[in-house]
Parts: C-alpha cells; structure tokens; sequence
C-alpha cells in the first residue's frame, strides 16, 4: 500500500472514530433526555393523580353513586334576608293578636259593668214540684267565658215559695246570644246558645256576650225535699241574704263544670256542692246537718262555722258532718265548732294534694270524730289545744311530725284530755308527710 493510500486510510478511519464518538455521544444525550422527560410526565402524571384523588374522595364519600349533588335548599329560606322578613311577619302577627285581644278583653269587660243597669229578663218555677234547675251553655263560650255569672241567693219575701230567675244580658248584636227553656216533670231547665264563633278572643270588630243569671230561691217550700241546681261554663257565687239572715230551711245540692264556685256566708241546713275543673273558696257561717264540698282539678279553701246561735231555733240536732273532698287539688280548712254542737263529724280527704286544716273546737266537746286523709300529698293539722280523746298518726313513706304541748316526739298512738273523752282523730297520709299539732 502506497503511503498516500494509508493516509487516507488513517483519516478514514479517525474519521469513522470520531464520528462514532460523535454519534455515541449523541445517542447518550438523547436517552438522558427522554428519561427526564418520562421522569417529568410521571411525577406530572403522580400530581394530577393525588389532584384528582382529593377532589373525588369526599364526592365518592358523600355520593358512593357518583349523583351530581343539588343545591342546598336551606341556603335560600335561610338567609338572613328571608329571615328577617319573616321574623317581621310574626311580629306584625304578634301585634295585631294583641291589639285584638286588649279590644275584646276591654269590650267584655265594659259590658260587664253595664250589667246592672239593664232590664232582665224574668222567669219563675216552683221548687216544690220541679227539684231540679240547670242553666248551661253550649259553648262557641270563648275565653272570657269566666265573665259569664250565676248567682244564688235568697228572696227577701218571707211568703214567697216560687224560685224566680233574672237574666241580664249584654252583647255586641242581638243575634249573639240566644237562649231557650224547657220544662220536663222534674227539672226546668235553660239553655244559652253564643251563635258567633271567636278563635282566641281574635273577633275582628270587637265583640263579646256577657251574661249573668240570678237564682232567688224561697226562705221555706211547702215540702223539704232538696233543691238541685246544675250548670257549666258559668262562674257561681253562692249568697246569702243579708237582709233577712234566713237559713236556707231545705238541702242545696249544687253541681258545676268548668267554673269556680264562691260561697258568702251561708246559713244553711244541708248542701253539696261539687266541681269539676274548677277552685272553691268562701265561708259557711252556720251548718245545721252536713255539707259536703268537693273538686275535681281544683283547690278548696273554705271557712265553715258550726254556731248554735243561729240555728238554736231550727227543728232538729245539731251534730254536723262536714266533708271536704279534693282530687288534684290542695285544701285549705278553718273549721270553728261551738258550744252546744254534739258529736261533729269532720272528714278531710285528698288525692295528689295537700291538707291544712285549723280545727277548733269548743271547751267542753270531747267527742268530736276527725279523719283527715291524703294520698301522694302533706298533711299539716292545727288542734290548737282544743281536742280531747284517742289519735292514731301513721304515714306511708312520708315523716310525722307530733307536738303535744312540749312533747315533740310523741309517738302516733295515743289519748290526749280526760280519761272519759270520747272523741277519735286518724290522720294518714301516703307518700307524704304529717305534722300535727295537738
């Protein structure tokens, strides 16, 4: 080979050297670069994943179907604009209901002291031959219906024997008030009827129904046989005559719903009075024979005085029972027994409620008979030093409280006063406790 072949050969060669360098180089280059890249598109591929996965975890948590949640509806009526608004409503509501109220309550109430310059309405029946009165109401009777009176009282006519009754009535229109009456061979009986309907006292004008109806009974009937007077809805004030002073010479029984009951200083032979939902309150100056007072849903607090004084010139004893009865209601006794009364006969019952009876009896009675007895209530009994004979004290899960002068820890058997005594007290009580001062 001639050296210019060789050279040529050798510069080939370097060539081919330097080009495979070249190209070897290059190629390493490349790889570098696209591993960057794929190392690039998986950490960007990594990013928009974790992205992905944070935004669709809580939808795959609250919606596992993948369902397009809607709009929460509460943002709307929730918004403090649509809350205020509607606050302003209940208010303008709210005022309207008591401008409304305040115009019928004064309405009723101006009504009712207009009463006794009206006219009344006068009817009569014999209580000798029909026992038995009943006023009632059918009642579209709205709030104020404790407007509406009965009152019983008695006539001034010594010779009268007919019951009479007055009605007086007072009311927006004519056609608000109605009444009938009927009578059957035993009771008369009268009937209101309020022919406007009033939703809370919410009568748009102003209007109201007052009514008062006055029962003055006889001072004697040509029998005894008791007079019954029933009613509901009305409020019942129980009045004596204080002109004549008169006892009532016959048996009352008297019977009410949905009303309270006020006795004035009755002088009576024997009455029962009864309610339902509703208080008793007042005194008996003079009890001839018995009365029996009882409540259904409501207190009684009543004074009752045994005088011989005023009844010495009645025919007849005078050994009283007095009865009070109470169902989830308190009752409140002041009892006074004078001289001359023989063996009275005081019961005290109530059922979920208190008692608290003042019991006093006069000097010389050693034979009263006392039973006081409560069920889930207290029972506090003032002897105020004046009983005399055998007391038996005993609680059912409830403390007793004796105090015999300075003895407070009596037990509950015992006798107290003369050894010849013959009066008897039992007092009980279950769930409740017992006190009782001798």
């Amino acid at each position: 080979m001639n050296p210019t072949n060789l050279k040529d050969s050798a510069k080939q060669s370097t060539t081919i050297n330097t080009n495979g360098k070249f190209l070897s180089q290059q190629q390493h280059n490349n790889e570098s670069r696209y591993e960057c890249n794929q190392r690039e598109l998986q950490n960007n591929q990594v990013i928009s994943n974790n992205r992905l996965d944070k935004k669709s975890v809580p939808a795959a948590i609250n919606n596992k179907d993948h369902v397009p949640r809607s709009r929460n509806k509460c943002l709307v009526c929730c918004s403090p604009k649509i809350l205020m608004i509607i606050s302003a409503i209940y208010l303008i509501i709210g005022f309207i209901h008591m401008f409304v109220r305040l115009a019928n309550y004064k309405l009723c109430r101006d009504y009712h002291a207009k009463l006794d310059s009206t006219t009344p309405i006068t009817l009569s029946y014999d209580p000798s031959t029909i026992s038995t009165l009943n006023v009632e109401g059918i009642s579209y009777f709205y709030d104020y219906s404790k407007d509406h009176e009965l009152l019983i009282t008695q006539a001034n006519d010594a010779l009268a024997t007919n019951a009479t009754i007055q009605i007086h009535v007072i009311s927006t229109q004519s056609s608000d008030v109605q009444f009938e009456t009927s009578i059957t061979p035993t009771a008369y009986n009268i009937n209101f009827v309020i022919t406007f309907i009033s939703f809370c006292c919410l009568s748009i004008p102003p209007r109201c129904v007052v009514i008062r109806v006055e029962v003055i009974l006889p001072q004697k009937l040509t029998n005894l046989s008791p007079i019954n007077v029933n009613s509901n809805i009305f409020n019942v004030k129980f009045l004596q005559n204080t002109i004549s002073s008169i006892p009532y010479p016959y048996p009352i029984n008297f019977k009410t719903t949905n009303s309270d009951v006020d006795i004035e200083n009755l002088l009576i032979t024997s009455a029962s009075i009864q309610t339902s939902s509703g208080d008793i309150k007042g005194s008996i100056t003079s009890v001839r024979n018995e009365v029996h007072i009882e409540s259904t849903s409501g207190d009684i607090d009543v004074s009752v005085y045994a005088n011989t004084n005023v009844i010495a010139n009645m025919v007849g004893g005078t050994s009283p029972r007095i009865g009070l009865k109470s169902t989830n209601g308190d009752i409140d006794l002041q009892l006074n027994v004078s001289n001359g009364i023989v063996k009275p006969v005081i019961d005290v019952t109530a059922t979920s409620g208190d008692i608290d009876a003042n019991i006093l009896l006069a000097s010389g009675i050693n034979d009263s008979q006392i039973t006081i007895n409560s069920t889930s209530g207290d029972v506090e009994l003032n002897l105020q030093h004046s009983f005399e004979g055998q007391y038996e004290i005993k609680t059912t899960s409830g403390n007793i409280d004796l105090n015999i002068g300075n003895d407070k820890d009596h037990n509950g058997l015992g006798r107290i006063g003369s050894l010849d005594s013959q009066g008897f007290l039992i007092v009980q009580s279950t769930s409740g406790d017992v006190e009782v001062r001798f």
